[in-house]
């Protein structure tokens, strides 16, 4: 149990648990394909691409917990909490610094959040910290203060947004964590270069997809020309192209009457 919530027995293959470690969090929510309010009238728009729309609707989107970024001393926001790496051998840009704001209704502040237990103790997790590598000083990491838990043998890949604009600067790495198991809460990496970086509190970071562990390492098989499986593929091509001609939404009629 976490927080006063308790893990069901088991958690379905299509779905994701979240235990919260703090209160007043913005949480992660199912994707959307719907990727802008105003769509212009007019064929041809990404809307009408269903590979497109079906991309952008996966997983879950996840939004940044904090209020925080990276920027000149110059640019740093009123009533924030500005920083540099602690580590040994960190960039040096002087005049660059990262911040974050506090949230005390999360219990988030000076750059850590409180997380307290059923017996009273508490521990910190960081809201943004570093790796101790000199051949990583470019990078940081986000923490999102809740576990993930998926069913066995299910994966989560944490990857930039896709096909939705991520806050400017926002430089995400893509994770695969076995979020079937993993105990600690997951961090976002991301990249920091000669740009600033300013994310509000829920604003859109990252976008969590469910991977079958299975899944993950597949063989790419070449068919033969002769074989039955390329001509009924060469067959099928041909009957696409004949139904395009006829409906230029051809793959969204085909699309439905697949599923």
């Amino acid at each position: 149990m976490a927080n006063g919530v308790r893990l069901s027995p088991m958690v379905q293959a299509a779905d994701v648990q979240l235990i919260p470690l703090v209160p007043n969090l913005a949480l992660p929510r199912r994707a959307s394909p719907k990727v802008r309010d105003a769509v212009p009238a007019g064929y041809g728009v990404q809307e009408q691409c269903l590979p497109f729309t079906a991309a952008a609707g996966l997983g879950l989107i996840v939004p940044s917990p904090i209020a925080w970024g990276y920027c000149r001393t110059v640019d740093v926001p009123n009533g924030v909490r500005a920083f540099r790496s602690p580590v040994d051998g960190a960039i040096d840009r002087r005049d660059w610094v990262f911040y974050v704001h506090d949230n005390p209704r999360c219990l988030f502040i000076g750059n850590a959040y409180r997380i307290e237990s059923d017996d009273q103790s508490a521990a910190l997790e960081p809201g943004i910290s570093f790796f101790d590598r000199a051949d990583q000083q470019e990078l940081f990491k986000l923490h999102l203060p809740y576990i993930w838990r998926t069913a066995p043998e299910v994966d989560t890949l944490f990857t930039p947004l896709v096909n939705r604009a991520s806050p400017a600067g926002v430089g995400l790495l893509a994770g695969l964590v076995e979020t079937h198991w993993y105990a600690n809460p997951v961090n976002l990496v991301a990249r920091v270069g000669d740009w600033p970086i300013h994310v509000a509190e829920g604003d859109d970071i990252a976008q969590a997809i469910l991977i079958a562990r299975n899944q993950r390492r597949p063989e790419a098989q070449v068919a033969a020309s002769h074989s039955r499986a390329a001509r009924d593929a060469v067959k099928a091509w041909r009957e696409w192209h004949a139904h395009h001609a006829r409906n230029r939404s051809a793959y969204k009629v085909l699309a439905r009457s697949h599923q």
